[in-house]
């Protein structure tokens, strides 16, 4: 026994040190959180359920647990749920928890008694404080056990209890001494507290435990019984809390929650779900009409929320569809099949309802197109379409009310609801069915155009000296596109530069020293959307002077925006080919004492175009040329006047500074969300880059 414990010695002293290297080679290691930023789905990817009338919508149990619903923080508040103090039993405590991990020892035991068996574990091998019952001095059960490894300090407590637990003991902890004796059931009061459905969540003791239990999917009252039968546990329903109360051994408990988290699932998990979006009939029409077709095959179907049959329908009348719950994927097709043909248009001359809610579009977009195309409508909505106007558009609506958007011919009236997003017709069946393709087809995702712009002043002199037109023609062909305007006197020019010439240009108006870039701008705008950019400044300059008897003279300040201004208008055609209207103003203030009637005297510089490019391909608009003439004239005070020699100390510099506005415009078609992930990654690696000192 002597060699046994000087052995054991010997092996703590060994993992005591082990235990501290590993914690100084540790103490600096530090755990970063993830810095990366994920940005929020974007609006260009479609759901997984589509609610289209040809093809409905399945939706299987994999799909349903992947279906996630994107919410803007603007649309839902979030309040903080009601929390409560956790209470915890002072005498409950884990006590593995003050047994090493690391300190193992080796124990043979041949038919011990029980209680040498306690007194040779608890006394010589841990080192703890116990006190036996008289239930255990008299107890005459014995222990065998042969392990061929060592174990860990902590293992052996637990093997230990486990062998206790067995034969009707408990372990009992206070006061910094172990009490084991015989386990006296209600009268003891030795109960440990649990909260939770994870086994985590259930107490480390050999006590009883007293759990409860919340369920995720609805209270589910037959579980009490059943686990009081296979299991060797109380169970109890808590219908207030919607929870089970257990109550037993924590063996016994974790096998009630695996069992629990078995059962505790969707009741109609593995039923089908799919949505039909009515085009001709209402969706009362197709609860009604459904049903009774169907229980002619034989398919039970409900109408009126039971979810007991085959098939349970569910409308939905403010977006025209209809959900269906089903037991397999034939129903559903089957259930669309007969949809399909009682969504019909009407045959006859009789006049009828319709309407049509667009997916993509606006309506008033549509009712545009339509209107023109039914003839005799009246509108309210401007034709000139911009992110401004726009703004304006609503703010006008809310002080005034609108006419909205109509049309009408001798077969069919046609009305846009602009608060429902949604096109009213007033015709026959047949006439709807043959326009309801063209709508189909007018009602796309929009597409949208990066636009990557510079706005630079070239400074003429250098390799500039002839122009910028002569210095980027030396730098490799390129091709003059389409016609051009100007509206400040000097020549205006336009090219186009695709590919690597694009890039070149960019890199030789950045680097050389003779450019100012005023401004680079980038934005994304939606296609035959005009985009705005104004970047300066607003000068005071004098309006109005009233001149009154009684007040005098009162003058008004009118203020006057100067810097950059760049409106661009792009249309995208089916070949992918932008045709942009570009419209570029330049201003800023004369410098210098020079006004008019104390007003300063602004610069202006502006220049509009219509040039056509390929999605990638730069534009490039300059010509715009200024000159500033300055005459400088330096002396020698009183030797200058002197007559006929006075030449001699005076000087006259006259210099001219040409400079010439350069805009460069980039246009990037975005079809895929691919590209737009791209476009997303550039921007995000650029600014990685970016150093504040």
């Amino acid at each position: 026994m002597n060699n046994l414990k000087n052995t054991m010695q010997m092996k703590n002293i060994k993992h005591i040190t082990f235990s501290f290297l590993v914690t100084l080679s540790l103490n600096a290691c530090v755990t970063a959180p993830n810095a990366k930023y994920s940005p929020k789905k974007s609006y260009l990817k479609q759901d997984s359920i589509s609610l289209a009338a040809s093809t409905g919508a399945n939706l299987d149990d994999k799909k349903l647990s992947e279906l996630k619903v994107d919410l803007k923080k603007d649309d839902v508040t979030y309040l903080p749920s009601l929390t409560s103090e956790k209470i915890q039993k002072k005498a409950v405590v884990d006590l593995t928890e003050q047994f090493s991990e690391f300190n193992t020892v080796k124990i043979t035991a041949d038919d011990l008694p029980l209680k040498d068996y306690l007194h040779y574990v608890l006394g010589d091998l841990l080192k703890i404080s116990y006190i036996l019952g008289e239930q255990v001095k008299t107890d005459s059960q014995s222990v065998t056990l042969n392990l061929q490894q060592n174990i860990s300090q902590r293992k052996l407590f637990s093997l230990s209890e486990q062998l206790l637990v067995e034969r009707g003991y408990v372990i009992r902890f206070d006061d910094g001494i172990f009490y084991i004796h015989k386990e006296e059931g209600k009268a003891s009061g030795a109960f440990a507290y649990g909260y939770g459905n994870k086994i985590e969540s259930v107490p480390k003791t050999s006590a009883t435990i007293l759990q409860l239990v919340p369920f995720n999917f609805g209270m589910q009252t037959s579980l009490a019984n059943t686990l009081t039968q296979i299991l060797k546990i109380r169970a109890q329903a808590d219908f207030q809390r919607s929870t089970l109360i257990l109550q037993g051994k924590r063996k016994d408990i974790i096998r009630a929650l695996e069992f629990i988290n078995l059962m505790d699932q969707p009741i109609f998990k593995n039923r089908h779900i799919g949505a039909y979006k009515t085009t001709y009939v209402s969706t009362d029409d197709l609860m009604k009409q459904l049903p009774i077709l169907l229980k002619q095959e034989g398919v039970s179907v409900s109408a009126a929320g039971q979810n007991d049959l085959a098939v349970s329908l569910v409308a939905l009348d403010r977006i025209g569809t209809l959900i269906l719950f089903a037991n397999s994927e034939q129903l559903i097709d089957r259930v669309f099949f007969w949809a399909k043909q009682i969504d019909q248009a009407p045959s006859g001359n009789e006049l009828q309802y319709f309407l049509y809610a667009p997916q993509f579009s606006r309506a008033t977009d549509l009712g545009e197109s339509l209107q023109l195309l039914i003839g005799g409508g009246s509108s309210t909505v401007s034709s000139n379409t911009s992110a401004s106007s726009q703004n304006k558009q609503i703010t006008s609506k809310t002080n005034k009310p609108s006419n909205g958007m109509s049309a009408s011919n001798e077969d069919m009236n046609l009305v846009v609801d602009e608060r429902a997003n949604a096109l009213i017709f007033h015709t026959t069946g047949d006439k709807y069915r043959q326009l309801l393709p063209l709508i189909k087809r007018l009602d796309v995702m929009p597409k949208q155009v990066l636009l990557e712009v510079m706005i630079a002043e070239v400074k003429l002199s250098d390799v500039f000296k002839q122009g910028v037109s002569f210095a980027l023609t030396n730098q490799g062909s390129i091709n003059k596109v389409g016609g051009f305007k100007f509206e400040s006197g000097a020549k205006g020019l336009s090219y186009v530069l695709s590919g690597g010439q694009g890039n070149l240009t960019f890199s030789l108006l950045e680097t050389n020293s003779n450019v100012n870039v005023l401004s680079r701008p980038s934005l994304l705008v939606r296609d035959g959307v005009k985009a705005t950019i104004i970047v300066g400044d607003d000068i005071p300059t004098v309006g109005e002077i009233i001149t009154d008897p009684t007040n005098g003279s009162q003058t008004s300040v009118i203020y006057r925006k100067t810097g950059v201004e760049l409106q661009v208008k792009p249309t995208i055609n089916a070949q992918g080919i932008v045709i942009m209207e570009i419209a570029q103003k330049i201003s800023n203030q004369v410098k210098g004492d020079s006004s008019v009637a104390g007003s300063p005297i602004i610069f202006e510089r502006s220049i509009s175009t219509e040039v056509i490019a390929q999605s990638g391909q730069t534009i490039i608009l300059g010509g715009l040329i200024s000159e500033n003439r300055t005459i400088n004239d330096t002396s020698v005070p009183f030797f200058s006047s002197i007559p006929i020699v006075g030449k001699l100390f005076d000087s006259t510099e006259d210099t001219d500074d040409k400079t010439e506005l350069v805009v460069l415009v980039t246009p990037k078609v975005i079809e895929s969300v691919e590209e737009w992930e791209n476009i997303k990654l550039k921007f995000s690696s650029a600014f990685k880059k970016l150093k504040i000192d």
